[in-house]
């Protein structure tokens, strides 16, 4: 435990050990929460996010190169946003970054800090699909652009200077979501295997029964209510729930599927798809990693420049990679 906790009241929900030093980010993100997602409206939201992320620089970017470009499949093209180490020569690892915001908010922009951070700390090429958004898009929409933007990369290797003997998936919330279920899929290609999938609080199966979802009823940041319309909005079809691109927790076979690192948080009603999955992939013979982050609620890894204890594990983020990667 890094630091001490401070007991906090979140009414009506049960009192919460919050990490002392993730306090101050917390409150600040409740604070700015005008409502509950799930009574938001869609497109307003959307704009506030992105004029926040425009109205609040980019710092200490000197060591990395931000670029962008398109990846074009059948009738479409993927935006992708590009992060390379300044100075780097020779094939270079490189991570699929896909960012979160429950299939319907976010951009690779929006999530600049974490690209660049996953890029900085493994000098690895990090690259982050713009996929299609619910509910003007809904399963597999977003699985299809992130799964084409993983086979571009290794028929492409030449155009970023990558590596593809090196790659790697990231990922958290409904990123880790994509990012597991192209890990699953990802043992089809004729390719080399992937390194890690790195899953931070990854949804992974639609079970609202679970005591996760029970404790964390009014948790801030993300709680059950705004978990289950970001499902519903994505799956709409009952079908797709067995589906295991969309809910890789249903996956019968997890054989060969790459190694996992998966990290859960004691607030989160996604607390419990983690631990599921890491059992299911560790019964199944793959080589896991689970970290639990107690006192620490979902999403506490974007505070990880704020906040000693959330840097304490997205550190050791990096280090899963850089082990992956063979360094």
């Amino acid at each position: 435990m890094v630091g001490g906790v401070t007991r906090l009241e979140w009414p009506p929900m049960r009192p919460m050990d919050i990490d002392s030093t993730f306090v101050p980010y917390l409150k600040e993100l409740v604070r700015e929460r005008e409502q509950s997602i799930d009574l938001d409206d869609v497109a307003s939201r959307r704009v506030r996010m992105k004029h926040k992320r425009l109205s609040t620089p980019l710092m200490g970017t000197d060591d990395v190169v931000i670029g962008s470009r398109t990846v074009d499949v059948a009738t479409r093209s993927i935006p992708i946003r590009t992060y390379r180490p300044r100075g780097a020569r020779g094939l270079l690892p490189v991570i699929l970054y896909i960012h979160g915001g429950g299939w319907m908010y976010g951009s690779p922009a929006q999530s600049d800090s974490m690209a660049i951070e996953y890029c900085r700390c493994t000098q690895a090429v990090v690259v982050s699909p713009e996929y299609r958004l619910a509910p003007e898009w809904v399963f597999p929409a977003a699985f299809d652009d992130c799964f084409a933007v993983l086979r571009w990369l290794y028929d492409n290797t030449t155009v970023l200077d990558i590596d593809s003997e090196r790659v790697a998936l990231a990922g958290e919330s409904s990123g880790g979501n994509l990012a597991a279920a192209c890990a699953l899929e990802a043992r089809c290609l004729d390719q080399p295997p992937i390194r890690l999938q790195l899953l931070n609080y990854p949804a992974l199966a639609p079970d609202f029964s679970s005591a996760a979802y029970q404790e964390n009823e009014h948790a801030p940041v993300l709680s059950s209510r705004e978990m289950i319309y970001f499902w519903r909005s994505y799956l709409p079809r009952e079908s797709d729930t067995s589906d295991f691109r969309a809910a890789p927790l249903v996956a019968q076979d997890l054989a060969d599927v790459a190694p996992a690192y998966i990290v859960t948080a004691e607030y989160d009603p996604l607390r419990d798809d983690g631990i599921r999955y890491a059992g299911a992939l560790t019964n199944a013979g793959i080589d896991v990693t689970h970290v639990h982050a107690a006192h620490l609620t979902h999403g506490f890894m974007r505070a990880w420049s704020a906040s000693r204890g959330a840097n304490y594990y997205a550190q050791d983020n990096c280090a899963a990679i850089n082990a992956a990667f063979g360094r």
